[in-house]
């Protein structure tokens, strides 16, 4: 059934008036609907990058405390990484390189400490 209604309405976007058939009507075309969509959601994409820049980042807590790696005699491949100031991937070559050494005790690599330390030494 189509109604008889019409309606003079202002335009969202434009701000024109125009006759609208129905109450729900906004735009007083369908290029005005597709220009306030983007304006919309440029707008949006505007707030969540204000939003974003406020939020500080967080630190993820992976990091391990200088202070326990000077304790332990021997290191895993993330402290040894860490202490290395390296990533634990690069790690991971020089010793397919044969550049450092490490002990295994099933799949983990064990470093000593003291041969870090010395190798640290050496590249500075």
């Amino acid at each position: 059934m189509s109604s008889n209604i019409r309606l003079n309405k202002v335009c969202q976007h434009c701000q024109q008036e125009f006759i609208a058939k129905t109450m729900l009507t906004r735009y007083c075309s369908h290029a005005c609907n597709r220009k306030a969509y983007k304006q919309a959601k440029r707008e949006e994409k505007l707030k969540s990058a204000i939003h974003d820049v406020s939020v500080q980042p967080t630190i993820l807590s992976t990091a391990i405390s200088w202070h326990t790696l000077e304790d332990k005699l021997l290191l895993n491949l993330k402290e040894a990484a860490q202490l290395l100031n390296i990533s634990p991937l690069t790690l991971r070559r020089w010793l397919k390189d044969g550049i450092i050494t490490s002990s295994r005790l099933g799949k983990k690599h064990l470093f000593d400490r003291v041969e870090i330390k010395m190798k640290l030494a050496a590249s500075s």
